[in-house]
């Protein structure tokens, strides 16, 4: 039996290389791509995962912010399509990874709250220049999943994003920030009996090969994903 990931995207043509990530971790993994909240419930009565991808940003409305749509680029259907798509997950303990926009959606639905635009918050470095990743450090936690899958607690990562996290969802907690303290990784923050959630702002599918923060959190997640199907869900 193959394992199912559900991704939650719009246009799947412009992620095919989620797809390519995934797949170069473990041969036998199939990538579903939900474009529309009407097929949410139906892709994950099976699914062995969720990947939350990047894009653009969660409407600010859904964190009590909306004076700064002029600020964001929303796509309100994507919103009701992951919001929907991590509470189904969260219920039926399927494990999730998100990447980017994945973390801040996700943040979102946790009952977070995000600044909407770090730029004009004074927070720089993590925007992208002429369409350019931006390069920056992150500190994890020792005492975390993160640190464990990928033998590391200092890196140097991609940055993509003009939002970041201003108040953490109750269930989760910081397991990296960058250098200027904004949070770069959340995870449970009561891990035990719960399923597998990480929850990062750089991109591991555009780091270069080698890196610490590239494969292991692919094979990780992969790795929830394949315990549950060993377990028959």
């Amino acid at each position: 039996m193959m394992l199912r990931i559900v991704c939650t995207v719009l246009d799947p043509s412009l992620y095919s290389g989620y797809g390519d990530w995934l797949r170069s971790l473990r041969d036998a993994v199939g990538v579903t791509f939900v474009t529309r909240r009407e097929d949410v419930a139906e892709a994950l009565a099976d699914a062995h995962g969720l990947l939350l991808p990047g894009g653009g940003d969660p409407a600010p409305a859904l964190y009590g912010r909306a004076d700064a749509l002029p600020l964001c680029n929303v796509d309100q259907d994507r919103d009701a399509l992951e919001l929907e798509a991590i509470e189904i997950a969260i219920r039926k303990e399927i494990p999730i990874l998100g990447i980017c926009r994945g973390l801040q959606i996700a943040t979102v639905a946790l009952g977070g709250v995000l600044i909407p635009d770090l730029p004009g918050a004074g927070y720089d470095g993590h925007h992208r220049l002429d369409k350019t990743d931006r390069q920056h450090e992150v500190h994890i936690d020792p005492d975390s999943m993160l640190a464990t899958l990928s033998g590391e607690q200092f890196a140097i990562v991609n940055s993509a994003h003009h939002q970041g996290v201003e108040q953490i969802p109750p269930r989760l907690r910081v397991t990296a920030r960058s250098a200027d303290g904004l949070p770069e990784a959340l995870e449970w923050a009561q891990p035990d009996g719960k399923p597998f959630l990480l929850l990062v702002h750089w991109h591991p599918e555009r780091l270069p090969q080698g890196h610490a923060l590239k494969d292991s959190i692919g094979q990780a997640f992969l790795d929830a994903c394949k315990e549950r199907l060993l377990k028959g869900y």
